[in-house]
């Protein structure tokens, strides 16, 4: 090759290169909706924390405080959820830019050896080869798209690098919010959980709370008793009869400590209380199973329970699983045994994260602790 179509080529090559590191383009726009639903979390915090602002000073108040408490940090937890999904998401897509980028670059790089081979000299070769005005003409088309095309491997690697940069810049901010945003939650948790174990501890709010648990309790017995009452006129045995297996499973995979038993138990507070159900030392945010098949009758709030879910089974035995963080599932929905209906928590009335389970058979709990086989017993 000549000493001119050398240096017309390294020149060429050298433009291209100038061309990527100036050429802006606008940077494509994501997860809008995500930012929306973010917004629409933190609006709902924000307007949590006045009601909560409003009945702190009213300790007689501390149940409808924990309330609102656990509701703020279900906003939380939306936000949280929120941020790892964009997270999520930016990974991936830095994954599908970096090799896009690989593949631009390749390119590009073919382009620039095309370039040094072929030679600027090439080009008006190709133009004074013309044999008359309307082959020039074609001649001119052909170079022209050959160069636009050049410019265009230019451009969308520019422009690749470009939105890289951006997206791993918005993935070290995003991780520094989720962090954030972690360990605001952890506190805001351990908040709630301290105000209800200060007021269980007075007589007054001791009475409140066996009120609740009264009333709770009477609600759920006519729950139960109007499902049965459809399960009869119906000719249902009560959830898919096809679908049960017979026997019970743990309702976590996290665990198998038990806190505090089925049966009389011992509050150091008000002496001996009767606990209607088991409770489960699982980890906060562990997977809630389903026990058994079944249909789900209850799914959401569910006064000192928190956040519980209730599914009727086959044997004419309904299980609750109390104070979860979220729930998975809704009422009337058919579940197998082993599906995550929720996530373990610590809302209503609920000093640490655990899962409350209860049995209930003919109107009446029944000692879950026989359907908990391997059970390890602590503190008690």
């Amino acid at each position: 090759m000549s000493f001119r179509k050398r240096v017309a080529s390294f020149l060429c090559a050298a433009c291209m290169l100038v061309s990527i590191l100036s050429v802006s383009r606008p940077a494509t726009v994501y997860a809008g909706s995500l930012d929306d639903q973010l917004q629409e979390a933190r609006d709902a915090q924000a307007e949590l924390e006045k009601q909560i602002e409003a009945v702190q000073a009213d300790k007689s108040k501390a149940i409808e405080e924990k309330a609102l408490l656990d509701q703020r940090n279900e906003m939380l937890r939306t936000e949280v959820n929120l941020i790892q999904q964009q997270a999520d998401e930016t990974e991936a897509r830095i994954t599908e830019l970096t090799e896009k980028e690989k593949e631009q670059y390749e390119l590009f790089c073919k382009q620039v050896r095309q370039e040094e081979e072929r030679g600027t000299v090439s080009y008006w070769s190709v133009i004074f080869k013309a044999t008359d005005f309307t082959d020039l003409l074609a001649r001119m088309d052909f170079v022209n798209e050959v160069m636009d095309y050049d410019r265009q491997v230019i451009a969308d690697l520019q422009e690749t690098r470009q939105q890289l940069s951006e997206d791993k810049a918005a993935l070290d901010q995003q991780r520094t919010e989720l962090s954030s945003s972690q360990k605001k939650l952890q506190q805001q948790i351990d908040e709630a959980s301290a105000l209800i174990r200060e007021y269980e501890n007075t007589e007054a709010g001791h009475q409140a709370l066996l009120d609740e648990a009264e009333a709770d309790e009477a609600r759920i017995q006519e729950l139960i008793r109007k499902q049965q009452q459809q399960n009869n006129n119906s000719g249902s045995s009560g959830g898919s009869s096809s679908g049960s297996t017979g026997g019970y499973i743990w309702p976590t995979n996290n665990t198998r400590v038990i806190t505090s038993p089925y049966g009389n138990r011992w509050c150091p507070y008000h002496g001996w209380e009767w606990h209607n159900g088991a409770d489960i030392d699982a980890a906060y945010g562990s997977p809630v199973l389903a026990a058994n098949s079944g249909t789900v009758i209850q799914a959401g709030w569910n006064g000192g329970y928190g956040i519980s879910v209730m599914i009727s089974h086959s044997d004419g035995i309904t299980t609750l699983y109390g104070h979860m963080s979220d729930w998975n599932v809704t009422a009337g929905q058919t579940v197998s045994q082993g599906d995550i209906i929720g996530w373990c928590g610590s809302t209503g009335n609920s000093t640490g994260a655990h899962i409350h389970y209860t049995m209930y058979k003919d109107g009446q709990t029944i000692d879950v602790m026989n359907y908990l086989p391997g059970y390890i017993a602590y503190d008690w």
